[in-house]
C-alpha cells in the first residue's frame, strides 16, 4: 500500500498503524458515506413527478405534499435548543427552500467524499456536525427503537474515527494527493485529505474525540430519555399524542377561539378530536360540539400556523378533526345551539380524542 510506505518513511511505525486503521474502517467509511448519499439521492434523483409538463423532484418541490421540510414541522415539538430558529425559518418560504438545498448538497458532498475517499477528513468533519444537527432536531423521535438518536450517536462516533484515520490505500485521496507527495508540500492539506498526521496529534485527538463521543452519547440520552441518572422517561413523548390548548377566549354567543399545538406523539399519525365541551369554573357544561359539528367546520375556522401543503396541519375529518405531530393552529368553534348561563367568568375547554384522551385549556368569557 503506497500510503503505508510513505507514512512509515516520514512518520514512524505508529503512522503505519493509522493507515492500517483506515483500511480496517473501509467498510465504515463506505456505510457512513452511503447513508448521506442515500438521503441526498432520494431527493435529487429518484422521486419525480410532472408539474406543468416539467419533471420535478417531489422532495424538493415546495408545492408538493412530499416536500422534505415536512420533517421539520414533525420534529419541532422535541427539538433541542433549536425550536425558535426552526419556527422562524418555517415562516419564511425562501429560507426553507435555501436550507433544504444547503442540507441536501452537504449530504451529497459528504456522501461522495466518504464513499470514494476524497477530501476524506474534511468530509468526516462535516459528517460529525451533520449528525450533531440531526440529534438536536430529530433525536427525540423514534416510535420503535429510539431510531433517530441511535443514528445520530452512531454517526458521530463513526465520523470521528474516520476523521482520525483518513481514507487509507483504497481512496482517491491516496491516489491523487498522499501517494503523489502533494500532502508533504502542503501541510494544511492533511486536514482536508488523508495525509500523515503527527503521532502526538493523533493521540491527543483520539482522546478528545473519544471523550466527546462518550459525553455526546450519555448527555443526550439523559436529556432525551432520562435513563442515566433517573428513571427512563421521554423528554417529549413520541408514543402518544398531546395537544396543548392555550389562549382560550369565549364570546358571549358561546363561540370558542383557542390555539392548539400537537406537541408530542408519533410523526406517523395524528391526534383525532371527536368532541369538545365548554365548562365554567364550577365544572358545569355550558356547551358542547359533537363529531359531526367539528367535521363541518369551515376552512376559515382552522388557521394553521404553517399553511404549506406539506406541513403538519389541523384539518377536518369524517368525524371531528385531526392534527399531526407539530401541527399548530388557531381554531374557532361555532356558537352552540344553546348556551347555558353561568355566574362564573372562568371557562374550560375539553377536547376529547377518539381513544378517550382529554386535553383541556383554560380561559375566560369574552
Amino acid at each position: 500500500m503506497a500510503d503505508v510506505d510513505q507514512v512509515e518513511r516520514s512518520g514512524g511505525p505508529s503512522m503505519a498503524n493509522v493507515s492500517l486503521a483506515a483500511l480496517i474502517l473501509l467498510g465504515t467509511r463506505f456505510v457512513q458515506g452511503f447513508i448521506f448519499w442515500g438521503g441526498a439521492s432520494r431527493r435529487l434523483f429518484y422521486d419525480f413527478h410532472e408539474t406543468a409538463g416539467v419533471d420535478q423532484a417531489v422532495k424538493l418541490d415546495f408545492s408538493a405534499p412530499g416536500f422534505v421540510a415536512a420533517k421539520l414541522t414533525h420534529a419541532l415539538p422535541g427539538a433541542l435548543w433549536l425550536q425558535a430558529p426552526i419556527e422562524w425559518t418555517l415562516r419564511h418560504p425562501d429560507l426553507i427552500v435555501a436550507s433544504v438545498w444547503l442540507w441536501t448538497l452537504a449530504e451529497l458532498a459528504v456522501g461522495v467524499g466518504l464513499m470514494f475517499g476524497i477530501a476524506t477528513r474534511a468530509s468526516a468533519f462535516v459528517s460529525i456536525w451533520l449528525n450533531v444537527a440531526l440529534m438536536f432536531i430529530f433525536g427525540w423521535m423514534g416510535s420503535t427503537c429510539l431510531d433517530e438518536w441511535t443514528m445520530a450517536v452512531s454517526g458521530v462516533a463513526m465520523s470521528s474515527a474516520l476523521f482520525l484515520a483518513g481514507a487509507g490505500a483504497y481512496s482517491l485521496d491516496n491516489r491523487l494527493f498522499v501517494g503523489s507527495g502533494f500532502a508533504h508540500k502542503r501541510p494544511w492539506s492533511t486536514w482536508i485529505f488523508s495525509g500523515p498526521v503527527p503521532d502526538a496529534a493523533v493521540r491527543k485527538l483520539a482522546v478528545w474525540l473519544g471523550v466527546a463521543c462518550i459525553a455526546f452519547t450519555v448527555i443526550t440520552y439523559q436529556i432525551l430519555f432520562g435513563a442515566v441518572v433517573s428513571s427512563l422517561h421521554s423528554r417529549v413523548n413520541f408514543h402518544r399524542h398531546n395537544i396543548a390548548v392555550t389562549a382560550l377566549k369565549v364570546a358571549s354567543d358561546g363561540s370558542a377561539i383557542f390555539d392548539a399545538y400537537v406537541n408530542a406523539g408519533p410523526d406517523t399519525g395524528a391526534a383525532y378530536i371527536v368532541s369538545a365541551k365548554l365548562l365554567d369554573g364550577s365544572g358545569d357544561v355550558l356547551a358542547s360540539w359533537d363529531g359531526k359539528t367539528l367535521a363541518e367546520l369551515p376552512a376559515t375556522a382552522i388557521r394553521n400556523a404553517y399553511p404549506y401543503e406539506w406541513a403538519s396541519h389541523f384539518e377536518t375529518q369524517l368525524i371531528g378533526f385531526s392534527g399531526q405531530t407539530g401541527a399548530k393552529a388557531t381554531i374557532t368553534l361555532p356558537p352552540p345551539p344553546a348556551l347555558k348561563p353561568s355566574e362564573s367568568s372562568a371557562r374550560v375547554l375539553l377536547l376529547e380524542s377518539i381513544d378517550g384522551t382529554v386535553w383541556r385549556g383554560v380561559g375566560g368569557a369574552g
